[in-house]
């Protein structure tokens, strides 16, 4: 009989598939598709899990975990959710996200049937004196810093922030040998750089609401983004829904973090980005197939994102494939569990 999840922050879904002295394999099977969670134990209180989901469908609702924090980044796919509080937040492709387990969302799912990427989850508690052994004099005291860091708040995201890369693509990378070492200086490397960036999230994760106005923009952002190969004059979605367009522009930036043309020129090259990888389509086609007829325009919106030309990205998604290989590594694993 398979072994029912050990922790309460895995999904109620997940059994346990393969576990060893160092990692453990969850499996989850959905209604469309499966997904994996391979999960490390950093140190106490910081658990490291490798996230991979073949699935459109998301879990329900999450459980609630008091005094457990989750940061999350994606480097494959897209994870949309609705908050608690009436806000819908997504992350894509290079996103970073802080979140507080204790409000978890109302639902999610993986829009684009696929998503990979890292979560650690946090309990400040208990990690506080590992990380400060491990730092020394000058170590982030980590209930302070998630208090800060939130706020009020239940959630703050960081779109494509540089520095955070660096971090999280050598987690990615991480070498075969020492890499529960290499997992938990990187994770220190981390807390460190979460209390750089306090002030800057605090920031960008100001919102206002007001529900009449919220659900209007939310139906126009899924009419912006339904057929990608459109385009839908953004003064015209917003007399259908009887708004004004500095209202509607208004409010796209309180939900979404950003302006109407930034979020669905980031749509479209996330979608561009995932048939990049996932087909031997041209760029040509990829770029019509996201509603740009200009090659030359498409490529310049896609060097805006991702810093690289579509070319480039395709030749060189090697996130992907270093990601592939934690998945790899099991199939390697003798009978006795040991890497």
């Amino acid at each position: 009989m398979p072994q029912k999840r050990v922790d309460r922050f895995f999904p109620a879904e997940s059994v346990i598939h393969k576990k060893n002295a160092l990692s453990t394999v969850y499996c989850m099977e959905f209604a469309e598709g499966t997904g994996t969670m391979t999960s490390w134990k950093v140190m106490p209180g910081i658990t490291l899990i490798f996230n991979d989901f073949h699935t459109p469908c998301g879990f329900p609702e999450e459980a609630r975990c008091p005094g457990l924090f989750e940061i999350n980044h994606c480097l494959e796919g897209r994870f949309e959710c609705t908050m608690r509080d009436g806000r819908c937040v997504w992350l894509g492709p290079q996103d970073f996200a802080v979140s507080d387990m204790g409000h978890p969302p109302t639902g999610c799912s993986f829009s684009q049937g696929v998503y990979r990427g890292i979560s650690l989850v946090v309990d400040p508690e208990k990690a506080n004196p590992e990380l400060s052994r491990i730092l020394g004099e000058g170590a982030p005291d980590l209930p302070e810093l998630f208090a800060r860091l939130l706020d009020e708040q239940t959630f703050l995201l960081l779109r494509s922030e540089p520095k955070i890369q660096h971090i999280f693509s050598e987690m990615y990378d991480a070498p075969e040998e020492g890499r529960l070492a290499y997992y938990r200086l990187k994770s220190a490397e981390l807390m460190l750089f979460l209390r750089e960036c306090l002030s800057a999230a605090r920031h960008n994760s100001a919102y206002l609401h007001n529900s009449t106005a919220e659900e209007r923009v939310r139906l126009i952002a899924s009419r912006m983004t339904e057929d990608l190969r459109t385009h839908l004059p953004l003064s015209e979605l917003a007399a259908q829904y009887r708004l004004s367009l500095s209202t509607v522009k208004k409010y796209f930036r309180k939900l979404y973090g950003e302006s109407p043309y930034a979020y669905l020129k980031r749509r479209r090259m996330e979608e561009a980005a995932f048939l990049l990888t996932a087909s031997d389509k041209s760029v040509t086609w990829t770029a019509a197939a996201v509603g740009y007829q200009n090659t030359s325009k498409f490529s310049a919106a896609f060097r805006d994102i991702y810093g690289i030309s579509p070319t480039e990205y395709k030749k060189e998604h090697k996130n992907t494939k270093a990601f592939q290989s934690h998945t790899a590594l099991w199939s390697s694993t003798d009978a006795s569990g040991s890497l």
